[in-house]
């Protein structure tokens, strides 16, 4: 366990200023740099880069804190992106929709017949692990997974202990040793946790679209990204697997529980690896994500249509909401009636992963703002990303 003080003693002359820089100091975005670095100077993350961009190019890029207790954070650390994986799988089915190899109104039957019976949870006998079910009202297609209306549960016992109880009873829970294929064929048996399309359940639908580019494709999620939407926005450095060379560069996990940061510990078959999630398994740096960000921002090009990435980036809901967004395909979108649990810009649009790395873009100014931290936090960091953007947008008008 790290103490906050241990931490507090670990940034000191971090805490009085950036640690590392890309770009020139830039009074345009004292404020929004201020906020930053006041929040690891109190111990409420070890660290954070923020990075700015506006028409295009990088006009903001710095460090704070710490990646771990021994060393300083860079700019060019990788960290675990987690859910923001989620928008990258998403453009890949849309990258294939473009293409003619599949459509969203697809069941998702015709690519995994795992998931050709859905049936929906009625009730669960803790003691016995018995269940009962009904069947679906209908189909689970593509777009109830890019939507996250599918019904599909994520599976955590600790926030849901009935489903959560019934997916670890199959194995469906974190195993970095299985294959997405293996994960799938289980998945597909386990019963929905409400109709396709009544409701929105944030789980494992980007894991199964994930493994739909795979059939699709003929190749592993992670081969198909590379060549699909990694290597057309020059993503160097991003990985599922990262490799050796690299793994010096990756920031360390902590979790904040109170005034305590504690160290999360490492997954003990690291090097075992063979899981690739659609859902959170991408590890990249800031600066390689903030291109995926600026194609969508600039239309979708060299990776998606422009009606793709409409459609991506709309509500695609209703009135529903997600956070208190609402929500287009594996993405939040503010409105003025939804502009989240804590407020972004309308217009805009974006998400996060869960060890605090966000991300948001604003057509009309045709900026993103990207701060990705390595803690995970109660409040998701949101109250901290969402003041950040509003001093940035203000340091530009």
């Amino acid at each position: 366990m790290i103490s906050r003080r241990r931490f507090l003693h670990g940034l000191g002359l971090v805490a009085a200023g950036p640690a590392w820089a890309a770009t020139a100091p830039d009074t345009t975005f004292a404020s929004a740099e201020a906020f930053v670095r006041d929040a690891v100077a109190r111990g409420d993350l070890p660290g954070a880069v923020l990075h700015i961009r506006a028409r295009g190019r990088v006009v903001y890029e710095h460090a704070f804190g710490r990646k771990s207790i021994e060393d300083a954070l860079a700019p060019g650390d990788i960290f675990p992106v987690m859910s923001l994986t989620k928008a990258v799988v998403a453009a890949a089915i849309l990258q294939l929709s473009d293409a003619g190899k599949l459509r969203v109104d697809d069941p998702v039957a015709a690519y995994l017949p795992e998931f050709g019976h859905p049936r929906v949870l009625l009730t669960y006998d803790a003691a016995t692990g018995a269940i009962s079910t009904r069947p679906a009202r209908r189909a689970i297609t593509l777009r109830d997974l890019l939507t996250h209306t599918a019904g599909i549960h994520h599976g955590h016992v600790e926030i849901d202990p009935v489903l959560g109880a019934i997916y670890e009873n199959v194995g469906v829970v974190h195993d970095s040793r299985l294959l997405l294929a293996d994960k799938m064929k289980r998945l597909g048996a386990l019963p929905l946790a409400h109709d396709p399309g009544a409701r929105w359940t944030y789980g494992l639908s980007s894991d199964v679209l994930g493994r739909v580019v795979e059939v699709v494709a003929g190749v592993p999620l992670d081969r198909h990204l590379l060549r699909a939407i990694f290597e057309p926005l020059e993503m160097r450095r991003a990985y599922f697997f990262v490799p050796p060379e690299e793994r010096q560069n990756v920031v360390a996990r902590y979790s904040k529980v109170g005034e305590t940061i504690r160290a999360m510990p490492p997954d003990p078959f690291e090097r075992e690896a063979r899981y690739v999630s659609g859902g959170g398994g991408l590890l990249t740096t800031v600066g390689d994500y903030a291109r995926f960000a600026q194609a969508l921002l600039d239309g979708g090009a060299p990776i998606l249509s422009r009606a793709s990435v409409r459609a991506m980036t709309s509500n695609q809901l209703g009135n529903r909401t997600a956070f208190g967004f609402r929500w287009g395909y594996s993405l939040a979108v503010s409105t003025p009636r939804a502009r989240g649990q804590a407020a972004l810009p309308v217009g805009g649009f974006g998400w996060y992963g869960i060890y605090g790395t966000w991300f948001w873009a604003m057509p009309e100014r045709q900026a993103v703002v990207l701060l990705f931290a390595n803690v995970l936090s109660a409040d998701m960091t949101l109250p901290l990303f969402a003041r950040v953007v509003e001093e940035a947008v203000r340091g530009r008008d």
